[in-house]
């Protein structure tokens, strides 16, 4: 003998439906409204697509009209760093990768800036923007002192 008849069953199972579909719509909308969010690290098998990510290259095209520089970007580049940090200051408009004592440290996005904590003393800094067909422009080797804080502007 069932412990709840069926149509109890479909009635509980329609009010669940609802209730999780009101609180979802909620969630996203409320997402929309707030400042920020906290997440913490999912981990995946290897050898499986992300489909979050649609291209894991940072690559240049050849050829692409030229975008002149926002407004307001001269100003943000004179901006004190702070010990121990490491900033870039791209001043090109292409995705430029950044090495730190030889090692990837990450890509800049094209007119963009990016720090990083790197601690006291002498940093060996490169950068590289790749080209869709191999080639690529380089900027460095610079060595900057990250004790008092370093920025490095990278012009075409």
């Amino acid at each position: 003998m069932p412990l709840i008849s069926t149509r109890a069953a479909l009635l509980l199972l329609g009010l669940s439906a609802a209730t999780f579909a009101v609180s979802s719509g909620a969630q996203a909308q409320g997402a929309k409204k707030v400042a920020g969010v906290t997440s913490t690290s999912t981990r995946a098998r290897g050898g499986s697509g992300d489909p979050n990510v649609r291209s894991d290259e940072a690559a240049n095209p050849l050829t692409k009209p030229p975008t002149p520089e926002p407004p307001g970007k001269s100003a943000r580049g004179v901006a004190a760093v702070e010990p121990g940090f490491v900033c870039i200051d791209s001043r090109v408009d292409l995705l430029v990768k950044i090495y730190v004592d030889g090692t990837f440290a990450g890509t800049v996005a094209p007119w963009g800036d990016s720090c990083g904590h790197y601690g006291t003393g002498d940093r060996r800094l490169y950068a590289r923007a790749v080209y869709t067909d191999g080639s690529y422009a380089a900027w460095g080797p610079v060595t900057a002192d990250a004790t008092p804080g370093f920025r490095w502007t990278i012009r075409p």
